[in-house]
């Protein structure tokens, strides 16, 4: 599962070694700590995403790009984490390039840390919630975003769903130029199903980020995927996945008109 691309803006770049060591932490790092039992639980899965009809600020072209992202989630003793790390390869549409860009999500359980269960009805669990989105063109000396979010997120038991959460955020563009503070809400989810035999997920999000005055319109950018579980079919279930992801978004970048819908070819490892 992945979150809002960056904003493609002319800044100058000051941390790209912030997004490698992310990367580098992703792939060693939390891999070894849960082989040490520092984590309850943990997941991680790359995933391959190939589409045509990328658009992109001032640019009249339809963009095809490759999407390779990474991503972790792992629970502890007093919440969980997450983190992707998206690596956007442009193949036709705009100059080629490459460009980086992640989230850092932490979750603190309020029922983790007294000790009690608070799950009730629908109602499962509430966490107190802080993140940190960055984006980078890696074929030149301009970045593209710096975002901070904080906030609290709500786990709810939906009967038939493994997972389904809303964060309601606090959203703060740092740069390429502060903004100001606005709202983020984003539902996430997870619904495993069987048809004739074979194994299928629905997941995904949706994020609603309120407007920041007259340079910033609010957007809205969804990404379903529907995965079909195709290691089933070699003895490996829940490792190799393919499907496709749906891309709609509502005024990208925060820039008023400029919108994306398109299907996006989905493969999946997951270790």
């Amino acid at each position: 599962m992945h979150h809002s691309r960056p904003i493609n803006q002319n800044r100058k770049n000051v941390s790209k070694p912030l997004l490698y060591y992310a990367l580098v932490q992703s792939l060693f790092i939390w891999p070894i700590n849960a082989q040490a039992e520092l984590f309850d639980w943990s997941a991680t899965e790359i995933q391959y995403l190939h589409g045509d009809g990328y658009r992109m600020p001032k640019n009249a072209n339809d963009i095809s790009r490759s999407i390779i992202t990474l991503s972790h989630v792992d629970g502890w003793a007093l919440g969980r984490n997450f983190f992707f790390m998206d690596t956007l390869i442009s193949d036709h549409g705009e100059p080629s390039q490459v460009n980086l860009y992640g989230e850092f999500y932490s979750y603190l359980s309020l029922s983790k840390m007294t000790g009690k269960n608070l799950s009730y009805g629908l109602f499962k669990d509430l966490n107190v919630t802080a993140g940190v989105n960055a984006g980078e063109n890696l074929d030149s000396d301009f970045s593209g975003t710096r975002v901070i979010l904080y906030g609290f997120t709500v786990d709810f038991n939906v009967p038939g769903f493994k997972m389904f959460t809303v964060d309601v955020l606090r959203h703060d563009i740092l740069e390429p130029v502060s903004l100001g503070s606005s709202w983020q809400i984003t539902p996430c989810w997870k619904l495993p199903f069987t048809l004739f035999g074979t194994h299928w997920s629905l997941e995904g999000f949706a994020d609603f980020i309120g407007p920041k005055g007259p340079r910033y319109a609010g957007n809205v950018l969804a990404q379903p995927q529907i995965r079909l579980d195709v290691g089933d079919f070699f003895g490996v279930s829940n490792r190799l996945f393919a499907g496709i992801e749906y891309q709609y978004w509502n005024n990208k970048y925060g820039v008023k008109g400029l919108h994306e819908s398109l299907p996006q070819a989905l493969l999946v490892w997951k270790f």
